[in-house]
């Protein structure tokens, strides 16, 4: 890993596992994993000179709209790790970040994958982002953290049910007035019971972002009927789908 963040683009910081990241059962939630990857994203935009005020000033912002997150274990309350993250080289209509998380002997124990694309901040069409790098080919690292990151996923083939209803609430948004991120990860384990997640624990999990929801807004959530060990989600406001996910669960020794 030291030897990649030489040789590519990257940006990492060093964290020790919270309590308050964890959930019942001392396993570091979605949310608190989407926060890392979210903040550290967030400043390394500023030190690429692509960041949000920056970009705000050409009526420009970043829009995270895919996520997938792989678990090889579960970092403990009190562990030091350190979260790093590489861009790779730019497409013309979004851009790919990866993100590492290691443990004090540099071995990957959370891996993640994100796709982002720019909006005009005025009328939210989408512009070309390739322009706003201007960097050689050869800083960008030129693989992904595994196979199969960021992809579009399909509800065509589940069976869902209403499991419950909430709104937005102002301690849910971020300065772009919107549901931040993370939250997301939040409301993935609110679908699940404490019975279910005593037994199982998350081994992947990919999300779709797809419609913004703003303060106030009421939604929807939807659970796929249980089919095996990976379960569909899917948020809608007012039958428009806000996001969409799917996660892969191992059962518990």
């Amino acid at each position: 890993m030291e030897n990649l963040r030489e040789k590519y683009l990257s940006y990492r910081m060093d964290y020790t596992v919270a309590v308050d990241e964890v959930d019942f059962s001392e396993r570091l939630k979605p949310s608190a994993v989407l926060q890392y990857f979210q903040d550290l994203a967030t400043l390394h935009a500023d030190v690429l000179g692509i960041g949000f005020q920056k970009m705000l000033k050409a009526n420009l912002i970043w829009v995270l709209t895919r996520m997938t997150v792989n678990y090889n274990r579960y970092p403990k309350i009190g562990e030091k790790i350190t979260v790093t993250t590489f861009p790779e080289k730019p497409h013309v209509a979004d851009a790919i970040r990866d993100y590492y998380i290691t443990d004090e002997n540099g071995k990957t124990i959370i891996s993640g994958s994100s796709k982002w694309v720019v909006i005009d901040f005025n009328n939210h069409m989408i512009r070309r982002c390739s322009n706003l790098f201007d960097f050689e080919d050869s800083k960008y690292i030129p693989y992904a953290p595994f196979e199969n990151a960021n992809r579009t996923l399909s509800d065509k083939d589940c069976d869902y049910e209403c499991i419950m209803s909430d709104k937005v609430h102002i301690c849910e948004l971020d300065r772009n007035v919107h549901m931040n991120n993370a939250r997301y990860g939040d409301i993935m384990l609110n679908s699940f019971s404490i019975d279910w997640l005593k037994k199982h624990s998350i081994q992947k999990f990919d999300i779709n972002f797809l419609s913004e929801l703003k303060y106030g807004d009421c939604y929807k959530v939807y659970k796929s009927t249980e089919k095996g060990l990976t379960t569909s989600l899917r948020a809608e406001k007012d039958d428009k789908i806000a996001f969409r996910a799917e996660i892969d669960w191992k059962a518990n020794d």
